[in-house]
C-alpha cells in the first residue's frame, strides 16, 4: 500500500508506504512504486485536468489486483493537491486473511473520504459501495458525524495515522438507516487533512443485500410521498374545510362541494400515510430525534442569525420512528414561524418529561402572535394534526419572555404507536 500527496505540478509532497515492494509486479502497472519525486501517470493527468476523483482497478497475475484512487482537494484558494492511494492485493481469502479491510478494498467494498480538521468531507473516491446507499457527490459536504456515532468519531480522531493498521469495530450509518460494520484505514496529509479508507466488512449475503436495496428504494418513495404529496393534501383538506365553513356561514352555495373536496383529500392523505408509514425522513431514521433537533438548531443559527439552542433529555424512549418524525416536523414548523413572524432573537427547543409525560417545547423571546392570525393559521393546524397523529395535544401560549411557546405533550396512555 502506498499513499502520497501530489501538487498541481505532479511533485510528491508527502509519501507513506506499507509493506515491501511486490517483485512479481515490478514492471506491471507501476504508479507509485519506488520513491519518485515526480509522478507521471495518465490517471493523475485526468485528475489534474478535471479536478474530480478517479479510481481504477487492475487485475493481473493469478488473481492479484492493483487499485488506484486519486482524490483532489483545494489546499487554499486556487491551490490544488491530490491525495493518491495505491493498494496491491493478493487473491482475497476471508477465511484466512487477518486484514478484512484489505479484502474489502480488493472486492470494491470500500470508499475513501478526505476530511478537514472539523471532520467535514471535502473529497470522495469515485467508487462507493452500493451497500452504503450514497453516491460520491452526496457524501461530499457531509461530516463524519453524519456517518458515524460520536464515540466512533472520537476513536477515529484519537487513532494514529499512517500505520496501515485497521481501526476496528466501527459502524457506518447508510442512507436508508441501516448499519454496516466497517474497518477504517487512516492516512495524514501535510495540509491538516486526513484520508480515511472506509471498508465494508459486514458478512456478504447476496439475498440480504438485494432485500436491502429494495428496502432503500421503498423508503425513498415513501419519504417522497409523506413529505411532499402528503403535506400538500393536508393543506388542501384544511383550506377546503375552511372554505366550506365560510360559505355555509355566509349563506353561499358550494359549501357541500368544498366539504366533499376536503373529505376526498383526507381519504387520499390517509392512503398515503398507510403506504409511507415507517418510511420516515432519512435524517430521523439515521440519527434519531435529538440529533436531528440539534442539527435544526445549528442550521437555524447559521442561516438566520438567530440564537437557537437545544435542551434535550436523550434518555427518553419514543414508541417508534414515526412519532419522532412527527415531533421533528412540529419543531421545524414552530421554529420557522418564530423566524418569520415573531422577530425573536433567541429560540429554545426542549425535549423533556413532565409529570410522567414526554413533551416537546419550542420557545422564543419575540412578540406574541395570536393563534388565529392568518400568517400562522395553516402551520398551526398542521402542527395540531401531527400532534393528534401521535396521540398528543398541542398547546400554544405566551412564553415567560413574552414571545410564543408551543408545546406538544404526548399522553402517557396513548403514546404507544402512531395513529393512522
Amino acid at each position: 500500500m502506498v499513499f502520497c500527496v501530489v501538487d498541481g505540478k505532479k511533485k510528491v509532497r508527502y509519501r507513506f508506504q506499507a509493506g515491501l515492494p511486490d517483485s512479481t509486479s515490478e514492471d506491471m502497472f507501476q504508479f507509485l512504486e519506488g520513491s519518485p519525486r515526480i509522478v507521471e501517470n495518465p490517471l493523475l493527468d485526468d485528475a489534474l485536468k478535471t479536478r474530480t476523483s478517479v479510481s481504477l482497478a487492475l487485475s493481473y497475475g493469478e488473481g492479484r489486483k492493483k487499485l488506484i484512487h486519486i482524490l483532489p482537494y483545494e489546499r487554499k484558494r486556487g491551490k490544488w493537491r491530490f491525495a493518491c492511494l495505491q493498494v496491491t492485493t493478493a487473491p482475497p481469502d476471508p477465511d484466512t486473511a487477518g486484514d478484512q479491510g484489505t479484502c474489502a478494498l480488493a472486492e470494491d467494498r470500500a470508499c475513501l473520504v478526505l476530511v478537514d480538521s472539523s471532520h467535514a468531507i471535502h473529497s470522495v473516491s469515485s467508487r462507493v459501495p452500493e451497500t452504503f446507499g450514497y453516491a460520491a457527490e452526496n457524501l461530499a459536504g457531509m461530516h463524519l458525524q453524519d456517518l458515524f456515532n460520536i464515540a466512533d468519531v472520537e476513536v477515529l480522531q484519537a487513532c494514529s495515522a499512517d500505520t496501515n493498521e485497521s481501526i476496528m469495530s466501527c459502524t457506518f450509518f447508510c442512507l436508508d438507516g441501516s448499519k454496516r460494520d466497517v474497518e477504517i484505514k487512516k492516512f495524514s496529509t501535510p495540509d491538516q487533512y486526513t484520508l480515511y479508507g472506509i471498508c465494508d466488512v459486514s458478512p456478504r449475503q447476496r439475498v440480504e443485500e438485494f432485500a436491502e436495496a429494495a428496502a432503500r428504494e421503498r423508503r425513498r418513495i415513501g419519504q417522497d410521498l409523506h413529505d411532499s404529496i402528503g403535506q400538500i393534501l393536508t393543506g388542501i383538506s384544511l383550506l377546503s374545510q375552511s372554505l366550506s365553513n365560510a360559505l355555509r356561514r355566509d349563506g353561499y352555495d358550494g359549501s357541500g362541494d368544498a366539504a366533499q373536496i376536503s373529505g376526498l383529500a383526507d381519504d387520499a392523505s390517509n392512503q398515503i400515510r398507510h403506504i409511507s408509514r415507517g418510511l420516515m425522513p432519512s435524517e430521523i431514521v439515521r440519527h434519531g430525534l435529538c440529533a436531528s433537533l440539534r442539527e435544526l438548531a445549528r442550521v437555524t443559527t447559521g442561516a438566520c442569525g438567530i440564537t437557537c439552542e437545544t435542551r434535550l433529555d436523550e434518555s427518553l424512549q419514543f414508541p417508534d420512528v414515526a412519532v419522532e418524525a412527527h415531533l421533528y416536523r412540529i419543531a421545524q414548523e414552530a421554529v420557522n414561524n418564530a423566524v418569520r413572524h415573531s422577530g425573536a432573537s433567541r429560540i429554545d427547543i426542549v425535549v423533556a418529561e413532565t409529570n410522567g409525560m414526554q413533551q416537546l417545547e419550542v420557545v422564543d423571546d419575540g412578540r406574541w402572535i395570536e393563534p388565529e392570525a392568518d400568517i400562522i393559521g395553516i402551520g398551526l393546524k398542521t402542527m395540531e394534526y401531527r400532534a393528534s397523529a401521535v396521540g398528543g395535544r398541542l398547546h400554544i401560549g405566551t412564553s415567560p419572555q413574552g414571545g410564543t411557546q408551543i408545546t406538544c405533550r404526548l399522553e402517557a396512555d396513548e403514546s404507544l404507536a402512531t395513529r393512522v
